[in-house]
């Protein structure tokens, strides 16, 4: 079977499979620098006619934001399944590429330590968070916010994923150049080509097989159950990471094979 091609676009129509009204999936960066960031005028329009804007967790929610922000600031033991020897090295990276003193990193979380990781690479002073963005748009047009997970569940996944040895894998990376790395991110997000900057943004040199199992195909297979019931009542438009999509276990062939017609939208 010849591999299907998701190409040119990060929106896509759901409809056909019994459903009153399409509804709409997009693919977004979580962060992206200010200069970078725009919204296309088709994601207004399919916005316009939607009546709930869905993000991974409701970030229009200050309950959720709240317990996101607890999650991201707590302080608990995520290097003691590293060797003495992992630990020092460990030390030794975060010292040279992050510039945050070594005796610290047990007082630092996780997520902490990525999202600097990832600052750097963005290399700039103003950054936006796309789900917000779209959240302003979605309310000046009425439109109700919702998650498909909890901040709760993904605080979950965090604590499964990010232990002392998946940090060391994404830490550790040889001979790479984020800033260059980031940049071929931005110019894959800018073009719409789906498949290339999913490739980018979870290739196995900074993610584990293990960590994409749990990050990204687990909660696919999951969201893919939950999303014909949001969508069969009313329009939805739906924002998740756009490494989710494409490919064999993305959620546009989970939906096609349910019998959904799921098309790129081009303008």
């Amino acid at each position: 079977m010849a591999k299907k091609s998701y190409k040119n676009s990060l929106l896509y129509k759901v409809s056909a499979n019994g459903l009153k009204k399409p509804s709409y999936l997009f693919g977004t960066m979580h962060m992206i620098c200010a200069r970078d960031f725009y919204i296309p005028a088709k994601v207004i329009s399919a916005l316009s006619k939607c009546s709930t804007y869905y993000m991974e967790v409701d970030l229009g929610s200050e309950d959720e934001t709240q317990t996101m922000e607890l999650a991201s600031s707590e302080n608990r033991d995520w290097t003691g399944d590293l060797t003495e020897n992992e630990k020092e090295s460990l030390r030794g990276i975060v010292v040279q590429r992050l510039g945050i003193p070594g005796d610290r990193i047990d007082e630092i979380p996780p997520m902490a330590l990525i999202n600097q990781m990832t600052l750097n690479a963005m290399d700039c002073e103003e950054i936006k968070v796309a789900e917000i963005e779209l959240l302003k748009v979605a309310r000046e047009k009425g439109l109700k916010s919702a998650g498909i997970e909890t901040a709760m569940q993904q605080m979950k996944i965090a604590r499964k994923v990010f232990n002392g040895k998946e940090l060391l894998t994404q830490l550790k990376t040889d001979g790479v150049n984020y800033k260059d790395l980031f940049k071929k991110i931005i110019l894959a997000y800018r073009h719409e080509k789906l498949e290339e900057l999913a490739a980018l943004v979870t290739d196995k040199k900074f993610m584990s097989r293990r960590a994409f199992s749990i990050l990204v195909t687990n909660r696919n297979k999951r969201w893919a159950k939950e999303i014909p019931s949001l969508i069969s009542s009313h329009s939805c438009f739906i924002a998740v990471g756009a490494g989710h999509l494409p490919g064999e276990t993305g959620i546009i062939k989970a939906l096609s094979d349910q019998g959904f017609k799921v098309n790129p939208v081009y303008r």
